[in-house]
């Protein structure tokens, strides 16, 4: 609780905290990938901060609740966009180039086989999922026509506990997500060997920043991807040290 309000005390500081010229964009708390106080904050802003440094460009992240954060980046003019948005064919994004790719697949319990031919026969299991969250287009189409009837929580930690304790048969998590509150929770850590991530994925989606339809967000996007570009080039000569 603490930590939560001196992220919220932080965030409500006057701009003139803000690095000058710093891109801004919003995201939120999913370790390993994001979050304010992981270090480098997390792996996907960790690469960003190294994509905008070879173009001198400073980046400041907004960390907020996922809706606000998408909320964000279209109410506040000086948020630019977003991260992570799973690619859609859509008009909502103009989206930058891959930051990664999500594993997005099942926790289920150790005592409890799941198993799926198509994803209609999940309809007899308890499944949790995150409240707000994508998770695999087909998968949101069966629970949005009343096909799969699934539990929201508030975080992908909570409906692991959820799973430890027998409230739910299997949560649609990200891998690398579950890894890290497999080991970083306490109640997860010692609870391990009941629970184990279905190797069936849901789907395998490429992540992006989903930059804000219009001029500055096409700018923004632009710079993004030529920072994106020199970082690889970078990793595939051996020199890991762009951007740093």
């Amino acid at each position: 609780m603490r930590t939560a309000k001196l992220r919220a005390s932080l965030l409500s500081l006057p701009l003139l905290c803000t690095p000058a010229g710093a891109m801004e964009l919003s995201s939120l708390e999913w370790p390993p990938y994001s979050g304010a106080e992981l270090p480098e904050q997390g792996s996907l802003s960790h690469l960003l901060h190294q994509a905008l440094a070879t173009q001198n460009e400073p980046l400041l992240i907004h960390f907020q609740p996922w809706s606000r954060a998408i909320r964000s980046a279209t109410t506040e003019p000086e948020i630019v966009g977003y991260f992570p948005r799973y690619f859609a064919n859509d008009n909502l994004c103009l989206y930058s180039d891959s930051i990664g790719t999500s594993r997005v697949g099942l926790a289920v319990r150790s005592d409890i086989s799941v198993r799926w031919d198509k994803l209609e026969d999940l309809a007899q299991y308890r499944i949790g999922v995150v409240r707000g969250y994508r998770n695999a287009p087909e998968f949101d189409a069966l629970v949005a026509d009343g096909t799969l009837k699934v539990k929201e929580a508030a975080s992908d930690e909570l409906n692991l506990l959820k799973l430890v304790y027998g409230r739910l048969d299997a949560a649609v998590i990200d891998e690398q997500v579950m890894h890290y509150w497999m080991a970083d929770d306490p109640q997860l850590r010692q609870s391990a060997d009941k629970l184990a991530f279905a190797p069936q994925l849901l789907a395998e989606p490429t992540m992006h920043v989903c930059f804000t339809p219009g001029e500055a967000g096409e700018q923004a996007r632009l710079q993004l991807n030529r920072g994106l570009q020199q970082v690889a080039q970078s990793q595939a000569s051996g020199n890991g040290n762009v951007g740093r």
